[in-house]
């Protein structure tokens, strides 16, 4: 087995073996067992197919003095390594049905499919209806299941470009594997049908149809039977701004792209659920603060064309991340009732942050109040908002200075102008020197040299970059699925990285470049389209001095602020 850094906030084990049912019951054993006894700062663990994936907060983690988080979590890996077990206790697995109506609109690879494989299409259905597959893990989506048993005659690799939206329910082929799309999402899988078979609930007693180790057989059908009903969710909204918060806003104009968002979801990761969250989470924390909320406490994150917002009741705000023309950011901003606050024009930076004191009243789902956007659940009735919309806020605490203009608190990450070009920080990752074989003693050189750009085509699952491509050979574009964090640099087959944010698929099979430092991510998400970015290679000790500073420099803030109360 061999241990990859990824990162400052994770580890790779990797398993020795055939992708077999044993080595799927080492992995589940080994991730089994690190649950049982887990470190403080870790939270989350990853079974894949042969790897387990460890993320952790650094700050979290208890260290002796002058230690790295880094080093504790990894002597703590390594002692479970050398006890691990050789299975996880098994379960009776469920086997689950899925019809499927195959071609078509439904299935637009399956012919190009048919033609690589020398095979009709009504033979590569036959052969794929007819085998019985493994639940190897669940990822990319909540609920998608990666499946084990497809015929060696029906493999083929993934697009050389991904799509940017995928239908729910296609059922598609990577590589070796299959699987089923719960929801639309981007994908690089070939698909050749659909299903109306619900994969995902938030609401449900059991939020994920499948489960590793269950079976799965396809089901060729002429048509779809409807989609089953899913738990209600029902949007508390309404009831609290008509009753039980101390006051609420309403949304006139909702600006390019405005969600709620709080803290990450923690220890759902195996199930395929994102952490989500903030994409510049030190900003989203600063502005808290400020308010005397906590710093995970309910917001607004508005992109590239911030909202218009009108009080109903009095209230005070903070502004941070992005800088707004007009209004001032980093202050508390006292409204009377009927105010309207326009947050349109964002002079600089691509994201910008609003916190309200008392903190947005937000019904939580799966143990977090963050919207996820791609998977449609949580924040407000899990979508973007829209003119209309009535948000409700808490209590007021005690404001920090709240009747001085004379301090300003500024980003904890610092926004780039729109015209800087934007160098983050990559510490290389497992698959590193596939892409600089030529290159061992200079390949950080190298990757320097090269200037990307950001793609429009980027959202808060991940930021595809243009420019020249970086190219491995052949069967060397993909692995089997891994676990992958926020930072992961994926390089798909067309060469063009795509740097993974707070909505980044949990695992995921193209090859892993490196991973960005976590304390740059916000420069990235700060940025707009068109922006040139290039990396600067740094090793893990770097990489985390610079995330565990700025933590250092917030618990400062936060301490500071108590004293102006």
């Amino acid at each position: 087995m061999s241990l990859h850094i990824m990162g400052d906030t994770a580890y790779l084990i990797e398993l020795d073996g055939e992708l077999d049912a044993a080595l799927l019951g080492r992995v589940r054993g080994l991730a089994a067992a690190l649950r049982a006894d887990v470190l403080a700062g870790v939270v989350e663990i990853v079974p894949a197919f042969g790897s387990v994936g460890v993320i952790y907060e650094p700050e979290r983690v208890p260290t002796p003095r002058g230690e790295l988080p880094w080093r504790v979590v990894g002597e703590w890996i390594e002692r479970h390594l050398a006890a691990m077990p050789s299975a996880a206790k098994a379960r009776k697995p469920r086997e689950h049905v899925v019809p499927v109506r195959y071609g078509g609109e439904d299935g637009p690879d399956l012919e190009v499919l048919a033609k690589a494989a020398k095979l009709d299409a009504d033979a590569v259905v036959k052969l794929h209806a007819g085998a019985v597959y493994e639940v190897a893990a669940l990822g990319f989506a909540p609920g998608f299941p990666y499946l084990l048993g497809l015929p060696k005659a029906l493999v083929m690799p993934r697009r050389s470009t991904p799509r940017a939206r995928v239908a729910a329910g296609s059922v598609g082929i990577g590589g070796r594997q299959t699987g089923i799309y719960p929801r639309e999402s981007p994908g690089g899988w070939q698909l050749i049908g659909r299903t109306s078979l619900s994969l995902f609930d938030p609401f449900g007693a059991e939020p994920v149809l499948m489960a590793a180790g269950d079976r799965v057989r396809f089901m060729a059908v002429a048509s779809l039977p409807p989609a089953a009903a899913k738990a209600s969710g029902a949007p508390m909204s309404k009831r609290l701004v008509d009753g039980e918060g101390a006051g609420w806003l309403e949304v006139l104009k909702p600006g390019t792209l405005s969600t709620v968002q709080a803290g990450p979801r923690r220890g759902l990761a195996h199930f395929g659920v994102v952490a989500g969250g903030a994409m510049d989470p030190w900003a989203m924390a600063a502005a808290n603060l400020v308010l005397g909320n906590a710093s995970d406490a309910a917001l607004l994150e508005c992109t590239y064309v911030g909202p218009v917002l009108r009080f109903a009741t009095a209230a005070t705000v903070v502004l941070l991340g992005a800088d707004v023309a007009g209004v001032p950011t980093g202050r508390p901003i006292p409204l009377a009732a009927g105010d309207e606050l326009d947050l349109s024009k964002l002079s600089k930076g691509a994201r910008l942050y609003v916190a309200v004191a008392g903190g947005l009243r937000i019904a939580g789902v799966l143990g977090g109040a963050a919207t996820a956007v791609g998977a449609g659940f949580g924040g407000h009735e899990g979508r973007a908002l829209v003119a209309g919309d009535r948000l409700a806020f808490g209590a007021a605490g005690r404001v920090a200075g709240a009747a001085s203009s004379a301090w300003r608190v500024a980003p904890p990450v610092a926004v780039p102008g729109r015209k800087d070009t934007i160098e983050v920080r990559l510490v290389p990752g497992p698959d590193w020197d596939l892409f600089f074989k030529r290159h061992r003693t200079g390949a950080a050189e190298v990757l320097a040299s090269r200037v990307f750009r950001l793609s429009a085509k980027s959202d808060r699952m991940g930021l595809r970059l243009s420019g020249d491509p970086l190219l491995v050979a052949g069967a060397a574009a993909e692995r089997w699925s891994r676990a992958v964090v926020p930072g992961t640099v994926q390089v798909p087959p067309d060469g063009l990285p795509i740097v993974l944010m707070a909505e980044g698929q949990t695992i995921g099979g193209y090859l892993q470049l490196g991973h960005v430092a976590s304390i740059d991510l916000p420069k990235l998400a700060q940025a707009r389209p068109g922006a040139e970015i290039v990396f600067r290679v740094v090793d893990i000790t770097e990489a985390q001095s610079a995330r565990l500073r700025v933590a250092a420099d917030l618990t400062r803030l936060q301490v500071g602020l108590s004293l102006l109360k």
